[in-house]
């Protein structure tokens, strides 16, 4: 894998390490010290200086503070795209070097085992993005900066992902086994218990607790488990206190799990969903991860054997300025002034897909669009013009032409059954694998 800052990684340190990392300070001064007098600085004048601090020592790797900042930033800009709320600037600084230490973690490991990510991959997953956001590349690449993303950052964000993936796949994966008996207790509920036909979005909490855990560490998991329940009884909002506190993967994405069935999700976490209304939070829940508190965010009814359809035609004007909203607004007044939709979607549209084809898009089911779309297009009456609203990459008008429902078939249905019950126990393992590596590993973190 390119490292835009090369790291040089050296064999697991042996039982003294921990008991030599105190002479890494003299070691790194006296190299800083050579440094700046083969640049010509004399180090009376080392204060006059700006330095790239080491935040924390990770094995035989460093945090920096420079992918601290990096990192920060491009998580601020992402949450402005997204209008998501970020905890305060102190408690965000200190979950991103949580992240940025299981990351060196990881890209260590990923050395020693073997497991790499080319450019070649890296461009592929950027085209596929692309696409799926109606764009070229060169259109995608321009809207990123048009809000404010560094490119290098989200590729290199690309390349991390990657290279996650590949290891959850070598390391993960391989050990999940999905038993035939499973798909057909899956398969059983959705057609015939009602309750299991429901979907529960849900958000999460995770007080992380190592399965070797002393009965002190667990006391204090329990109590930083019921203060963390405290702050949301008392009013606090769900999405700050896990992007806060939560151990769990999504914590920064403000612990949200998206739309579950029951069987999608481990059997305590169903047990508590089933007496559960919206808004309710549960009491911490312990699994083999730790302690969990769920907060059942809402509930949609439906019969999972039937896939409902959407038709709908949409422009799309990339950025997020204000002015795009502005043009939208003045299109949707000449749209209900009798201008033709597919005249103003040729002329106007920056999808490279649809706007040749009036702005139509292809039939569409439950997550397969961005939510802000789908959400509209849930609440738009067919052959109604929505207002401009905004997704990630830009704004649109949307109409909904047609509505349809179709029959899931029994080979789909247990697709559907071996997919959801894979993806629930890659999630679980992971957590356990990532904690574990983590554990293992040598952290010393600097002030």
């Amino acid at each position: 894998m390119t490292d835009n800052k090369q790291r040089s990684i050296a064999k697991p340190m042996d039982s003294n390490r921990q008991a030599n990392s105190v002479l890494r300070p003299r070691r790194y001064r006296f190299a800083l010290l050579v440094w700046m007098s083969l640049l010509g600085v004399s180090p009376a004048l080392a204060q006059d200086v700006v330095l790239d601090r080491i935040r924390a020592v990770v094995n035989e790797g460093v945090v920096l503070d420079s992918d601290i900042i990096a990192a920060t930033e491009f998580l601020k800009q992402q949450a402005r795209s997204n209008r998501q709320q970020l905890p305060p600037d102190d408690v965000l600084t200190e979950r991103v070097l949580d992240q940025l230490i299981d990351r060196e973690i990881l890209r260590q490991h990923a050395k020693e085992v073997g497991v790499a990510v080319d450019a070649s991959s890296v461009n592929r997953a950027i085209e596929q993005i692309a696409r799926n956001n109606n764009m070229d590349t060169l259109q995608f690449r321009q809207t990123l900066q048009s809000q404010g993303f560094e490119y290098d950052n989200f590729r290199l964000n690309i390349e991390q992902d990657l290279l996650l993936q590949r290891l959850i796949e070598r390391e993960v994966q391989t050990r999940i086994r999905v038993s035939a008996q499973e798909i057909d207790d899956y398969v059983d509920a959705i057609k015939n218990d009602v309750e299991d036909q429901q979907r529960y979005r849900i958000q999460h909490i995770l007080i992380a607790v190592p399965p070797t855990a002393t009965p002190a560490e667990l006391e204090t998991a329990q109590n930083r488990a019921q203060a963390v329940l405290a702050r949301l009884r008392g009013g606090d909002d769900f999405s700050e206190v896990a992007a806060a506190s939560s151990d769990g993967a999504r914590a920064l994405q403000g612990g949200n799990l998206g739309w579950r069935t029951l069987p999608e999700v481990p059997e305590f976490l169903a047990d508590a969903l089933r007496s559960m209304n919206p808004g309710d939070l549960s009491e911490p829940l312990r699994s083999a991860n730790g302690l969990h508190i769920i907060r059942l965010a809402d509930r949609q009814s439906g019969d999972q054997t039937q896939q409902e359809e959407t038709l709908a035609r949409h422009i799309f004007i990339a950025g997020d300025d204000a002015d795009i909203q502005q043009k939208l607004q003045g299109l949707r007044a000449q749209l209900q002034s009798g201008a033709s939709f597919k005249d103003l979607a040729t002329t106007h549209s920056e999808d490279p897909n649809s706007a040749n084809n009036g702005g139509e898009l292809p039939w569409f089911s439950q997550g397969q669009m961005p939510q802000q779309m789908q959400e509209m297009a849930d609440s738009l009456p067919i052959n109604e013009v929505s207002t401009a609203f905004r997704t990630q990459f830009g704004w649109h008008l949307l109409e909904v032409l047609d509505r349809r429902t179709s029959t899931v078939d029994e080979s789909a249905l247990r697709d559907q059954a071996n997919s959801a019950l894979r993806q629930s126990k890659v999630e679980q393992e992971t957590e356990r694998w990532s904690r574990q590596l983590r554990d293992e590993s040598f952290v010393e973190i600097r002030s």
